[in-house]
């Protein structure tokens, strides 16, 4: 069955396709097969760079995703779509991750387990982000340079500019891959302080 769209918009001047030539079902395995093969988030705008050989406009394509992943997660299989913000990812569902964890010997996201200081950084900047290393530090009362560079390094930090004061001093926040991580779509999401603590807690005090 071949899928027709009205055409009446376009994206950054690019021509209206008139016809689809994938039917619904092609283009959600190819998404799904994407997303597998990632192993990680993927930008939404990598996807829709799909559009014009599938034969669909990027909204039509990106309306696509977005109804694909509504009917995944109604299924009941062991994984989930998730959108974070403007990137999309396939994960286990959070369920199944102590079981994963114990096959696998591993963080089901991460190869590594997070250190307790390692998520103690990681709280202080989710919770009062943008911050500057001098304001963690004092959080801490501790030195976090090396700690803060191998989060940065690992991709759950990132910079976001400068402060303008004296030094103009750079502040921090967390990234999409933190996000991902803890299972969340967007910052507004984040547990209670208390319960994130409770990861900590349970951090083994080694590695990073």
């Amino acid at each position: 069955m071949q899928i027709y769209f009205e055409q009446e918009e376009t994206i950054e001047n690019e021509p209206v396709n008139e016809i689809c030539s994938f039917d619904i079902s092609s283009i959600e395995n190819i998404i799904e097969a994407v997303l597998f093969s990632a192993g990680e988030y993927v930008k939404f705008s990598d996807i829709l760079a799909l559009a014009e050989d599938l034969g669909l406009t990027k909204p039509e394509l990106k309306e696509i995703i977005l109804n694909f992943a509504e009917n995944y997660n109604e299924k009941n299989t062991g994984l989930e779509i998730v959108v974070l913000e403007d990137n999309v990812q396939l994960v286990a569902r959070a369920e199944n991750i102590e079981y994963i964890k114990k096959v696998l010997k591993s963080n089901a996201r991460q190869a590594r387990s997070l250190s307790k200081s390692a998520f103690e950084i990681l709280a202080v900047i989710a919770y009062n982000q943008p911050v500057t290393k001098n304001y963690i530090e004092q959080m801490r009362g501790v030195d976090c340079a090396y700690m803060l560079n191998s989060l940065i390094e690992r991709g759950y930090v990132e910079e976001r500019g400068r402060l303008d004061l004296p030094g103009k001093p750079y502040v921090y926040g967390t990234t999409v891959k933190f996000l991902s991580l803890f299972g969340l779509s967007a910052l507004s999401e984040l547990p209670e302080i208390e319960k994130f603590k409770n990861n900590i807690d349970n951090a083994e005090d080694s590695g990073v």
